[in-house]
């Protein structure tokens, strides 16, 4: 006896199979775009490493989705700590909070309607917010805000699951074009936000998944290749500004680590991150945390957790000058190969 065909409802609904497979689609093609939105990496630091970052935290969220059960409890629970433990660097994390904001709302029933999805865009956009210590415009942060306020909007008037999803990705697209609009930078360089780029990859693979859309291809996506005459003005170092404060550029290490403190001092903690650094993302609860800071001081981003009684384990610091100095100089000699003449080679036996 064949299984009865799915009802009309029920194609109308975002279920943990759909999810799951969006996911998995998802990193599939951050994987397949990730050197494309790496060359647009240039805020808050030109280290060309978003996709990357987003890509290795998306295995992790697959490895553990992959081990879950298959009912929309564990789906949201695997996605949930897998980009947890799994988020790498600044975009890593933020995407990490995104993806937690978002199945924090879809657990919640077996299948979601437009409406639903829809509120779990608008939390998964409020989480991204609340995690970043200075949120700045012109970055992944407002792709995602104006993605679920085109969603939640055309979900009122009714529309089914596909026309929300597709309402969210043009308005993402549009809010993407932007972003060189909000944040000079960007548009210094002549490039969108790399993070919001990535994060839209996410929309096409729910549209994939709900409606059969086709994935976009790397070479129709984020921009022509004019970034690559654009990018060494972004990777000079910015002078401190009138005030003599150091910009965001300025900050030579990136530290990380995960952090077991109690969930009521973790505004203190991010506000003492914020006496020292920049770029300051935390995102996890329930005793557990993982952070992200750029900072001059090393010793006092691992003080601060344990001032405050925490316990920092996994700590991890990167050397932006020298990934963005490394970065600089793959760029100069890709553009020095690149000018040198054709050269006539014979194989003798």
């Amino acid at each position: 006896m064949n299984p009865p065909e799915p009802s009309e409802a029920s194609l109308d609904r975002f279920d943990a199979d759909r999810l799951r497979r969006t996911v998995v689609t998802f990193r599939d093609a951050v994987k397949a775009h990730a050197q494309r939105i790496n060359r647009l990496n240039v805020y808050p630091v030109p280290d060309g490493d978003t996709g990357t970052n987003m890509a290795r935290t998306l295995d992790a969220v697959v490895a553990e989705l992959d081990q879950a059960g298959p009912e929309i409890e564990p789906t949201c629970q695997a996605i949930s700590h897998g980009s947890l433990m799994g988020a790498r660097g600044n975009s890593g994390v933020i995407l990490a909070q995104i993806l937690r904001g978002m199945v924090g709302k879809l657990s919640a029933k077996a299948g979601s309607t437009a409406s639903e999805f829809a509120e779990a865009l608008s939390a998964a956009s409020t989480s991204a917010y609340q995690a970043v210590l200075k949120p700045i415009e012109g970055t992944i942060l407002t792709v995602v805000r104006e993605a679920s306020e085109a969603a939640k909007a055309s979900a009122a008037t009714g529309a089914t699951l596909a026309v929300t999803l597709r309402a969210a990705r043009d308005a993402g697209r549009v809010a993407l074009d932007h972003t060189p609009e909000l944040l000079p930078v960007l548009k210094d360089a002549g490039v969108v936000d790399a993070g919001g780029a990535g994060f839209m990859l996410l929309l096409d693979a729910a549209l994939n998944v709900v409606e059969g859309e086709p994935m976009p291809l790397c070479e129709d996506s984020f921009g022509g290749d004019s970034m690559d005459q654009a990018l060494p003005a972004a990777m000079t170092m910015r002078a401190p500004d009138s005030h003599g404060e150091l910009s965001v550029a300025d900050l030579r290490y990136e530290v990380m680590y995960f952090l077991h403190l109690e969930d009521g001092k973790i505004n203190e903690f991010k506000n003492d991150w914020g006496e020292i650094g920049d770029s300051i993302v935390v995102v996890g609860g329930d005793g557990i945390w993982n952070c992200h800071v750029h900072t001059n001081d090393i010793g006092a981003a691992i003080e601060a957790a344990i001032d405050l009684g925490g316990r920092p384990k996994q700590i991890r610091v990167t050397d932006l000058f020298e990934e963005v100095a490394e970065r600089h100089a793959i760029h100069d000699a890709q553009r020095a190969a690149a000018g040198l003449p054709a050269v006539t080679t014979a194989v003798v036996a």
